[in-house]
Protein backbone atom coordinates (compact mmCIF):
# COMPACT_ATOMS: atom_id res chain seq x y z
CA UNK A 1 0.00 0.00 0.00
CA UNK A 2 0.88 3.86 -0.86
CA UNK A 3 2.31 5.42 2.17
CA UNK A 4 -0.69 6.08 4.69
CA UNK A 5 -1.75 9.59 5.54
CA UNK A 6 -5.11 9.29 7.10
CA UNK A 7 -7.22 7.24 9.50
CA UNK A 8 -9.23 5.84 6.80
CA UNK A 9 -6.10 4.59 4.64
CA UNK A 10 -4.93 3.11 7.98
CA UNK A 11 -8.27 1.05 8.70
CA UNK A 12 -8.04 0.47 4.65
CA UNK A 13 -4.31 -1.37 5.24
CA UNK A 14 -5.44 -3.07 8.89
CA UNK A 15 -8.04 -4.63 6.86
CA UNK A 16 -5.67 -5.92 4.10
CA UNK A 17 -3.12 -6.64 6.99
CA UNK A 18 -5.64 -9.25 8.47
CA UNK A 19 -6.88 -10.65 4.97
CA UNK A 20 -2.95 -11.75 4.90
CA UNK A 21 -3.27 -13.39 8.59
CA UNK A 22 -6.23 -15.56 7.35
CA UNK A 23 -8.99 -13.34 7.60
CA UNK A 24 -10.11 -12.99 4.07
CA UNK A 25 -13.38 -11.32 4.66
CA UNK A 26 -11.57 -8.56 6.98
CA UNK A 27 -14.01 -5.28 5.53
CA UNK A 28 -12.75 -1.58 6.67
CA UNK A 29 -16.15 -0.20 8.10
CA UNK A 30 -14.33 3.26 7.84
CA UNK A 31 -16.68 4.82 10.76
CA UNK A 32 -14.84 7.79 11.67
CA UNK A 33 -14.99 8.07 15.16
CA UNK A 34 -12.43 5.82 17.10
CA UNK A 35 -14.76 3.66 19.73
CA UNK A 36 -15.94 1.05 17.94
CA UNK A 37 -14.81 -1.65 15.45
CA UNK A 38 -12.90 -0.36 12.54
CA UNK A 39 -12.14 -3.83 10.88
CA UNK A 40 -14.89 -6.49 10.80
CA UNK A 41 -14.65 -10.26 10.02
CA UNK A 42 -16.87 -13.12 10.43
CA UNK A 43 -13.90 -14.60 12.62
CA UNK A 44 -12.24 -11.19 14.01
CA UNK A 45 -13.14 -7.85 15.72
CA UNK A 46 -10.07 -5.02 15.09
CA UNK A 47 -9.64 -1.32 16.45
CA UNK A 48 -7.19 1.08 14.64
CA UNK A 49 -5.36 4.34 16.24
CA UNK A 50 -3.60 6.37 13.78
CA UNK A 51 -2.96 9.36 16.24
CA UNK A 52 -3.89 11.29 19.52
CA UNK A 53 -0.90 8.99 21.57
CA UNK A 54 0.05 5.50 22.52
CA UNK A 55 -3.41 3.32 22.99
CA UNK A 56 -3.88 2.32 26.56
CA UNK A 57 -5.60 0.13 28.45
CA UNK A 58 -9.03 1.76 28.49
CA UNK A 59 -8.80 1.90 24.55
CA UNK A 60 -7.94 -2.26 24.51
CA UNK A 61 -10.50 -2.51 26.91
CA UNK A 62 -13.05 -0.84 24.63
CA UNK A 63 -12.66 -3.49 22.27
CA UNK A 64 -12.67 -6.45 24.45
CA UNK A 65 -15.70 -5.14 25.63
CA UNK A 66 -17.15 -4.24 21.95
CA UNK A 67 -16.86 -8.44 20.98
CA UNK A 68 -19.68 -9.24 24.07
CA UNK A 69 -20.07 -12.92 24.22
CA UNK A 70 -18.54 -13.95 21.10
CA UNK A 71 -15.23 -15.21 22.91
CA UNK A 72 -14.58 -17.26 19.38
CA UNK A 73 -14.07 -14.38 17.65
CA UNK A 74 -10.05 -12.96 17.36
CA UNK A 75 -9.56 -9.13 18.74
CA UNK A 76 -6.85 -7.05 16.61
CA UNK A 77 -5.60 -3.74 17.49
CA UNK A 78 -3.40 -1.30 15.01
CA UNK A 79 -1.67 1.16 16.99
CA UNK A 80 -0.27 4.51 15.24
CA UNK A 81 1.22 5.76 18.24
CA UNK A 82 2.72 2.39 20.06
CA UNK A 83 0.97 1.28 23.34
CA UNK A 84 1.58 1.76 26.92
CA UNK A 85 3.41 -0.93 28.93
CA UNK A 86 0.29 -1.08 30.93
CA UNK A 87 -2.06 -1.85 27.80
CA UNK A 88 0.59 -4.70 26.65
CA UNK A 89 0.22 -6.40 29.85
CA UNK A 90 -3.87 -6.44 29.54
CA UNK A 91 -3.50 -7.68 26.01
CA UNK A 92 -1.46 -10.53 27.24
CA UNK A 93 -3.96 -11.41 29.85
CA UNK A 94 -6.89 -11.28 27.59
CA UNK A 95 -6.11 -12.45 24.07
CA UNK A 96 -5.58 -9.00 21.80
CA UNK A 97 -3.48 -8.96 19.41
CA UNK A 98 -1.20 -5.74 19.51
CA UNK A 99 -0.07 -4.63 15.68
CA UNK A 100 1.97 -1.26 15.10
CA UNK A 101 0.23 0.66 12.37
CA UNK A 102 3.58 2.63 10.69
CA UNK A 103 3.08 4.88 8.05
CA UNK A 104 4.89 2.83 5.05
CA UNK A 105 2.32 0.29 5.69
CA UNK A 106 3.95 -2.08 7.92
CA UNK A 107 2.18 -3.86 10.96
CA UNK A 108 5.20 -5.34 13.16
CA UNK A 109 3.28 -7.80 15.86
CA UNK A 110 3.86 -6.64 19.39
CA UNK A 111 3.26 -8.40 22.84
CA UNK A 112 2.60 -12.09 22.97
CA UNK A 113 -0.63 -12.88 20.40
CA UNK A 114 0.13 -11.19 17.18
CA UNK A 115 3.51 -13.59 16.51
CA UNK A 116 1.61 -16.01 16.94
CA UNK A 117 -1.27 -15.14 14.91
CA UNK A 118 1.97 -14.27 11.86
CA UNK A 119 3.12 -17.08 12.64
CA UNK A 120 0.19 -19.33 11.90
CA UNK A 121 -0.75 -17.27 8.79
CA UNK A 122 3.54 -18.42 7.12
CA UNK A 123 3.03 -21.96 8.23
CA UNK A 124 -0.75 -21.93 6.25
CA UNK A 125 0.56 -20.29 3.70
CA UNK A 126 3.71 -22.69 3.45
CA UNK A 127 1.52 -25.85 3.82
CA UNK A 128 -0.84 -25.29 0.65
CA UNK A 129 1.33 -23.92 -1.46
CA UNK A 130 0.58 -25.88 -4.66
CA UNK A 131 3.21 -28.80 -6.01
CA UNK A 132 4.82 -28.51 -9.04
CA UNK A 133 3.01 -29.74 -12.04
CA UNK A 134 3.96 -33.21 -13.27
CA UNK A 135 6.38 -33.03 -16.52
CA UNK A 136 3.73 -33.73 -19.41
CA UNK A 137 4.42 -37.04 -20.63
CA UNK A 138 6.20 -37.50 -24.34
CA UNK A 139 3.32 -37.45 -27.19
CA UNK A 140 3.35 -40.37 -29.19
CA UNK A 141 4.09 -39.87 -33.42
CA UNK A 142 0.84 -41.18 -34.01
CA UNK A 143 -1.02 -38.62 -32.17
CA UNK A 144 1.29 -36.10 -33.77
CA UNK A 145 0.80 -37.14 -37.29
CA UNK A 146 -3.17 -37.03 -36.55
CA UNK A 147 -3.08 -33.96 -34.60
CA UNK A 148 -1.16 -32.17 -37.44
CA UNK A 149 -3.23 -33.69 -39.93
CA UNK A 150 -6.68 -32.30 -38.57
CA UNK A 151 -4.58 -28.73 -38.09
CA UNK A 152 -4.23 -29.00 -41.77
CA UNK A 153 -7.95 -30.29 -42.64
CA UNK A 154 -9.12 -27.59 -40.51
CA UNK A 155 -7.00 -25.22 -42.00
CA UNK A 156 -8.08 -26.00 -45.48
CA UNK A 157 -11.81 -26.12 -44.74
CA UNK A 158 -11.43 -22.73 -42.88
CA UNK A 159 -9.76 -21.20 -46.34
CA UNK A 160 -11.91 -22.66 -49.06
CA UNK A 161 -15.18 -23.03 -47.46
CA UNK A 162 -16.39 -20.71 -50.14
CA UNK A 163 -15.49 -22.45 -52.66
CA UNK A 164 -16.21 -25.86 -51.54
CA UNK A 165 -19.41 -25.13 -50.86
CA UNK A 166 -19.57 -23.44 -54.38
CA UNK A 167 -18.50 -26.63 -56.51
CA UNK A 168 -20.64 -29.07 -54.09
CA UNK A 169 -23.92 -26.31 -54.91
CA UNK A 170 -23.26 -26.74 -58.58
CA UNK A 171 -22.71 -30.36 -58.95
CA UNK A 172 -26.03 -31.41 -56.91
CA UNK A 173 -27.44 -28.31 -59.10
CA UNK A 174 -26.50 -30.15 -62.13
CA UNK A 175 -26.85 -33.63 -61.02
CA UNK A 176 -30.53 -33.95 -59.11
CA UNK A 177 -33.13 -32.78 -61.37
CA UNK A 178 -32.22 -35.50 -63.31
CA UNK A 179 -31.16 -38.30 -61.07
CA UNK A 180 -33.37 -41.69 -60.14
CA UNK A 181 -34.64 -41.68 -56.06
CA UNK A 182 -36.68 -40.23 -53.88
CA UNK A 183 -38.91 -37.49 -56.20
CA UNK A 184 -39.33 -34.82 -52.87
CA UNK A 185 -35.58 -35.50 -51.54
CA UNK A 186 -34.01 -34.74 -55.04
CA UNK A 187 -36.84 -31.85 -55.27
CA UNK A 188 -35.65 -30.51 -51.80
CA UNK A 189 -31.70 -31.19 -52.85
CA UNK A 190 -32.81 -28.90 -56.49
CA UNK A 191 -34.06 -25.93 -53.89
CA UNK A 192 -30.99 -26.06 -51.55
CA UNK A 193 -28.23 -26.16 -54.61
CA UNK A 194 -30.55 -22.94 -56.48
CA UNK A 195 -30.13 -21.09 -53.50
CA UNK A 196 -26.68 -21.98 -52.44
CA UNK A 197 -24.59 -22.28 -55.64
CA UNK A 198 -25.33 -18.55 -56.10
CA UNK A 199 -24.47 -17.34 -52.62
CA UNK A 200 -21.50 -19.51 -52.02
CA UNK A 201 -20.19 -18.38 -55.52
CA UNK A 202 -20.77 -14.85 -55.06
CA UNK A 203 -18.88 -15.43 -51.43
CA UNK A 204 -16.07 -16.60 -53.18
CA UNK A 205 -15.57 -14.17 -55.59
CA UNK A 206 -16.06 -11.41 -52.83
CA UNK A 207 -13.53 -13.15 -50.94
CA UNK A 208 -10.94 -13.21 -53.78
CA UNK A 209 -11.23 -9.42 -54.33
CA UNK A 210 -10.91 -8.94 -50.74
CA UNK A 211 -7.45 -10.64 -50.89
CA UNK A 212 -5.97 -9.35 -53.75
CA UNK A 213 -6.52 -5.82 -52.54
Amino acid sequence: MARIRTAAEAEINAAEQMQKLGYGDATALLGGADGGIDVYSSRAYAQVKWRGGSAGKSDLANLYDTRGTSHARKLLYFSGPGYTDEAVDYADAVGIALFRCEPDGETPPVGAHAPTLVAAARNSTVAVAPSPPPPPEPESPARIVARNARAMVAGFFGAHWRLLGAVVCTIVLMIAPFGEGNVGLRVFATILAVVGAPVFWLLYVQHRHANDR
